[in-house]
């Protein structure tokens, strides 16, 4: 991917010689350019370098004009003014010829076409009403780029009408109100309004690139389409489809091609299918994205062979920054390849997925709340290195699994994931699958999941932070699940949920842990209390829903140390998630004194030891009553 990004010193380099080239009769006139074109050149340059992912020349910023030099056109019905050269009107069309700056004002029936071979076009609306029935508004047929600038405090609409004419039956392009087979760039402080009631809103077939503006768009099917790619500086948009994508790159020849790069902007987008969707990879510098696709999470009419995801890509996925509300009727962000999160905040609720990556999904840092979802993060892989994340699923909580997303023409379609839980999509027997695991290395992570709370078809492994499960309530799911082992080496790690599948960590572990069998199942807020010899609390636990199986580990629970467990009373200490840090417990009932005797120690409620970690004396397995 290029990157024109050019330093200060050598954009004053090329100046000087320009400027002084200039033919000026005034010291004054002539200081006063120097001066514009230098505080132009700094602009350009603090912009093009505060970009990280886009593809972006200087002249995309570049949001001046000469009005002196321009040609000017004034749009009327009745034959319109033009005021220049490289321009003719004739049925209705305003046909641009060669490359150069045009002006445009008032309002058209009609369209504006532009074919300048290999030139650049400079296209300014200035308070410009475009509408056509029956083709697109504006259509460049061909340039080597036009640049759209939306002039200063202007408003601008364009829209067409619900069926194009064509030449011939088998043409089928253009099909966007503003549509251009070559490169396209839209800036400016101003407005653009965009009505797509034939197809695409906006679309270019090569790079379309969008450094500023208001852009607001209601289509029929994408509302913003570039074949090639789609770089976004900044900019405020409002992104309406009734079938199709918010925001759409589909080269999906070329894998160096059909990817989206956004470095800033604020989007609202309503889609009825994807929100965003780039066919090989999609970069976020930061942003702030409300996307609803569909009706939501919600939605029950969907249909389920179609994607309605929020942010989409059959390559990787990475998001450094920015505010992400995405309220979607498929995962909320899928990546047929790799998800990356660096920081950020996130509110989720999907009908699938919160978070899917079919390799490996790495959280950095952020604020994540999978507030509804079928599963909350899955992936390959799922590594937490730091963060504040919160998942609420119907199914598996966290889950590393096998997976992939349908067959090819059908990347990342709604239903196609073959992630599965027991008995499904390919699930290893004991062992499990040394390439998928779930690792946790800081931060807070909680989970209330009415399947397994964490899932591994492979390995789990701990080394600090805060994680809570709150696990299923039925016994053909447990707060824990995997198939390879548990290594718990450092933090604070509570599970609760039932007992009929209930798993622990591995007694391999280096971090002491205890596993607890309760008689009968306990109310949900019960408080669980570890206290140890000296009195001092180890850990204090409430679980959020009703539960007969615990597992407790923590730096300060020592191997040869005493315990005391309690239950109910209360804790006057700060709560977060059911934990309690600067315990203040009280008024307890007292059920038993435990000796921790190994990395893994498993009671009853009365203290008496039961036999296995796991399922079954195997991986994974209930010990026996």
């Amino acid at each position: 991917m290029k990157k024109m990004k050019f330093g200060l010193t050598m954009v004053m380099i090329v100046l000087i010689p320009l400027v002084g080239c200039k033919k000026e009769t005034s010291n004054t006139l002539k200081a006063t350019s120097e001066s514009t074109e230098q505080i132009l050149a700094v602009k350009t340059a603090k912009k093009t370098e505060e970009n990280k992912y886009g593809d972006y020349n200087n002249d995309d910023f570049v949001e001046t004009y000469d009005e002196t030099t321009a040609t000017k056109i004034t749009l009327k019905d009745a034959g319109s003014t033009i005021d220049g050269s490289g321009v003719s009107e004739k049925n209705n069309t305003i046909s641009i010829t060669a490359g150069g700056t045009y002006i445009l004002t008032g309002n058209y029936k009609g369209q504006i076409k532009i074919n300048a071979n290999n030139e650049t076009v400079h296209l300014v609306l200035k308070d410009v009403s475009i509408s056509n029935d029956s083709a697109s508004a504006i259509y460049v047929e061909q340039a080597k780029k036009v640049i759209t600038t939306l002039a200063e405090g202007s408003k601008n609409s364009l829209s067409d009408g619900t069926d194009y004419v064509f030449a011939s039956a088998d043409q089928t392009e253009p099909d966007a109100t503003f549509f251009s087979k070559d490169d396209l760039t839209i800036n400016g402080t101003g407005t653009l309004e965009i009505i797509g009631n034939y197809s695409n809103g906006i679309r270019s077939k090569d790079d379309l690139i969008i450094t500023n503006g208001t852009i607001n768009v209601t289509a029929k099917n994408n509302a913003l389409k570039g074949k090639d790619s789609i770089s976004i500086a900044e900019g405020i948009f409002s992104l309406k489809t009734v079938e199709g994508d918010g925001m759409q790159a589909n080269n999906s020849t070329d894998v160096n091609k059909g990817w989206i790069a956004i470095d800033g902007g604020t989007f609202t987008i309503q889609s009825g299918n994807d929100g965003i969707q780039a066919e090989t990879n999609l970069s976020i510098a930061k942003a702030d994205i409300n996307i609803q696709t569909a009706k939501g999470y919600d939605d029950q009419s969907i249909d389920t062979t179609a994607s309605y995801k929020g942010l989409k890509a059959s390559g990787n996925i990475i998001i450094d920054d920015g505010s992400f509300d995405l309220n979607t009727a498929d995962d909320s962000i899928h990546a047929n390849a790799a998800v990356t999160i660096n920081d950020g905040t996130f509110s989720l609720a999907s009908v699938d997925d919160g978070i899917h990556a079919n390799t490996d999904l790495l959280i950095n840092k952020g604020k994540i709340n999978v507030n509804h979802s079928y599963e909350g993060l899955e992936g390959s892989t799922v590594t937490i290195n730091d963060g504040d994340i919160s998942v609420q699923s119907t199914d598996d909580g966290i889950n590393a699994a096998n997976g992939s997303s349908g067959e090819s023409g059908q990347d990342g379609q709604f239903g196609a994931d073959s992630f599965g839980g027991p008995n499904e999509g390919g699930k290893p027997g004991a062992g499990g699958d040394s390439t998928k695991f779930i690792e946790i290395h800081g931060g807070t992570v909680y989970v209330n999941a009415d399947g397994d709370g964490i899932d591994s078809n492979g390995d789990v492994r701990m080394t600090a932070g805060t994680l809570i499960v709150n696990g299923p309530t039925d016994n053909g799911n447990g707060a824990l699940d995997y198939d390879g082992t548990f290594s718990m080496e450092g933090g604070v790690f509570a599970a609760s949920g039932s007992s009929g599948m209930a798993m622990s960590v591995s007694d391999s572990s280096s971090q002491p842990a205890l596993s607890l069998y309760f008689d009968e199942s306990n109310k949900a807020g019960t408080l669980i209390n570890l206290k140890n010899s000296s009195g001092k609390t180890i850990l204090s636990f409430a679980p959020a829903k009703e539960f007969s199986h615990v597992t407790i580990s923590s730096p300060d629970l020592k191997v040869g140390e005493t315990v005391t467990l309690s239950t109910g009373g209360q804790d006057t200490g700060t709560e977060k998630n059911g934990l309690y840090s600067n315990s203040n417990y009280s008024k307890g009932t007292e059920l038993a004194k435990i000796t921790i005797e190994d990395t893994l120690t498993s009671v009853d409620q009365s203290g008496a030891k039961v036999n296995g970690s796991q399922m079954g004396g195997g991986p994974g397995g209930q010990p026996p009553r």
